[in-house]
């Protein structure tokens, strides 16, 4: 049973990161105002399977091993990365689509470099989570 919950709870994760990889492909507002509007459907799905998930991880595990302050810190982290996902991209996605431009360049370049930025940030942030779930350093 755990691992059904984990590996939900992973395709939900892959379902919030995906416009990462979507967005230096987009060239146009529409193909943007399309990225976005099927974003924000798709991120209140992710962010539901992901609290349900991770309410059951407290049933399919202990309550001691969930408890853990390596595991804590690593969930602290995984909300910092959504957080500031979330923030990042629908601020820009936004900003490209209410430019009132048809090709919107100089804005599509913003967003196509916060992503990329966005994407360093997050491949750090889970080698840090897979380092602290790996060693269990505290």
């Amino acid at each position: 049973m755990f691992y059904l919950v984990l590996t939900i709870h992973l395709l939900a994760v892959a379902g919030k990161l995906i416009p990462l990889f979507v967005i230096p492909r987009l060239r146009n507002v529409e193909q943007t105002q399309r990225l976005f509007q099927t974003y924000k459907k798709t991120d209140v799905f992710a962010d539901i399977v992901l609290w349900i998930t991770g309410l059951g991880f407290f049933f399919v595990s202990s309550f001691e091993y969930v408890l853990q302050p390596w595991l804590i810190i690593s969930m602290l982290i995984y909300v910092v990365i959504f957080y500031i996902t979330k923030k990042i991209l629908v601020r820009g996605m936004n900003s490209v689509v209410e430019s009132g431009k048809l090709y919107a360049e100089k804005e599509l370049k913003i967003l196509r470099t916060q992503s990329y930025c966005l994407a360093i940030f997050i491949v750090v942030s889970l080698a840090t989570i897979g380092y602290l779930m790996v060693n269990k350093p505290f």
